[in-house]
């Protein structure tokens, strides 16, 4: 799709905490998987123009919010 990116979570990530601080801590809103993909992915929106800067900024806050969810960056 032209207006959202799916990303896959790895294994031992907690989806849905991930979710939530992205959320409460940063202020990015993210949709889970559905159905089959429920805890398997999390989409990205961006319809319309998205800056460089929002795009920077929601890279930050997942490179923040990865290591809380249990994220180990070894495994990259």
């Amino acid at each position: 799709s032209d207006t959202v990116t799916a990303v896959s979570i790895p294994e031992g990530v907690d989806g849905a905490r991930l979710l939530a601080l992205m959320r409460e801590d940063h202020g990015v809103v993210l949709a889970g998987g559905q159905a089959s993909l429920r805890g398997k992915i999390f989409r990205v929106g961006h319809m319309g123009h998205c800056s460089q800067e929002e795009i920077q900024g929601f890279l930050d806050a997942l490179v923040a919010v990865l290591p809380r969810v249990g994220f180990e960056s070894s495994r990259v």
